[in-house]
């Protein structure tokens, strides 16, 4: 790939890596920290990659497991951010806030219960738009895989949400 094809993929590459580095670590300057070492990493390699197959599959790939090094490190646990929930100056009253934190904390607890595996795969359709056929070149499997892993993970939020009902 030539310098300038790489400077002109990696400009709007890098807000991609941001956000999904801030899902698997929920820390924004680490997130940063992330993307950062992934453009280096993609720098080194730039002569080696294909420019027909583009740079995010292997950025994603890239920095999926950077974050992975970095959890296994400090052991800390992916949280979900839940968009609407942090709008400054939006007028409620206090009984809406309270049931709208509590919602957020609940649906923060349940991302946290099912498998890494569910919630990647989860994040990456629901998320970031990505459909079954990117997912599973991303994570190396079969599309009916991603499909049965994103069928399990829908489940398994369900049960969890009848447990909350009962």
């Amino acid at each position: 790939m030539e310098k300038t094809d790489f400077e002109t993929a990696a400009s709007s590459l890098r807000a991609k890596l941001v956000d999904m580095a801030r899902f698997y670590l929920s820390d924004l300057p680490e997130a940063e920290d992330v993307a950062q070492e992934t453009m280096l990493k993609l720098w080194i390699l730039r002569d080696r990659i294909d420019p027909k197959q583009g740079l995010f599959p292997l950025a994603a790939a890239i920095a999926r497991n950077l974050c992975i090094d970095r959890l296994r490190r400090f052991k800390a646990r992916p949280q979900e951010p839940l968009a609407g929930h942090d709008v400054p100056g939006r007028m409620q009253d206090a009984q809406t806030r309270m049931e709208e934190a509590e919602n957020a904390a609940w649906m923060h607890d349940a991302l946290r219960r099912i498998p890494d595996r569910y919630r990647a795969v989860l994040r990456m359709r629901q998320v970031e738009g990505l459909d079954t056929s990117e997912i599973a070149r991303l994570i190396g499997t079969s599309e009916n895989a991603v499909r049965i892993l994103l069928s399990r993970a829908r489940q398994q939020m369900m049960e969890l949400l009848n447990q909350r009902k009962d």
